[in-house]
């Protein structure tokens, strides 16, 4: 079974290769931890870390290497010999279907669902594919001991790989770390830096807590407007989620002037 396995996961550079011969190792911006600039936001402006926006020519050349990656996973199975002795099929994850297990927070729920049989093919997406989606999962299961043995080190430095690529689940992740002081240093500036990147990709969840942050007075009066205009605007099916959205807003709103409010209602700021 294991060298069954094995045999199949030496395969995958191949097909990598059939898929698409010139592509490379996607490597993260150099200056990716280069810290920020603006004078619009002293706050954000002081964080030790910044997230490199990705150029179209590197998004294409993830992009192609997603696209080879599916492919062979498309191909490859693992097999497993079930409880009445018949050989059971376990399909690895496709991007968009992980993607959704981590935005509802059932990615870990899902390994051990399958038993951990899966650990070998997500740490070689991970580490040789370095997919964000697999990178972010491998990442946390290391953090909490999903399957595997718990190194906190290396399971924050997957989080922040898979951030430098641009997974907005990740740099939301990172800046709750940074916020409570879990696993890192307590690092304010450096989640409300974060916190901001991942709300700014349009990512829900993010665009609630970076208003809770708001709120409870971090961040900068000038992210106020902005903060308040992604929120509203964002379309959220889930009522409890809507529920805390409308509480947010109020509780920024008491913060803002009446006509600045009316402004963000009026224009979306995306």
């Amino acid at each position: 079974m294991n060298r069954l396995i094995a045999v199949l996961l030496s395969l995958i550079p191949l097909w990598l290769a059939t898929a698409h011969a010139e592509d490379k190792i996607f490597e993260p911006s150099g200056n990716i931890f280069a810290p920020a600039t603006s004078s619009a936001n002293p706050e954000r402006a002081a964080g030790t870390k910044k997230v490199a926006t990705l150029t179209e020519e590197q998004k294409a050349e993830l992009a192609r290497q997603q696209a080879a990656a599916s492919a062979a996973s498309a191909a490859v199975s693992v097999l497993s010999t079930s409880g009445g002795g018949t050989l059971a099929t376990l399909q690895l994850y496709g991007q968009d279907e992980l993607l959704n297990w981590i935005a509802q927070h059932k990615h870990l729920k899902r390994v051990i669902a399958d038993q951990c049989q899966l650990v070998p093919d997500i740490e070689a997406r991970a580490k040789v594919m370095m997919l964000p989606s697999y990178q972010y999962l491998w990442g946390d299961m290391l953090l909490t001991a999903t399957c595997v043995e718990k190194d906190a080190a290396l399971g924050v430095e997957y989080m922040w790989s898979a951030a430098e690529h641009g997974l907005p689940a990740a740099l939301l992740r990172l800046a709750q770390y940074y916020d409570q002081g879990k696993y890192v240093q307590r690092d304010r500036r450096q989640a409300v830096q974060l916190m901001h990147e991942a709300a700014a990709l349009g990512y829900t969840e993010a665009r609630m807590e970076w208003v809770a942050m708001l709120n409870r007075g971090l961040g900068s009066p000038l992210d106020y407007e902005e903060a308040y205009s992604w929120l509203h605007h964002t379309v959220i099916a889930d009522p409890g989620q809507h529920a805390r959205a409308s509480k947010l807003l109020r509780q920024l709103a008491a913060r803002m002037p009446a006509n600045i409010v009316s402004r963000a209602k009026a224009y979306p700021l995306d």
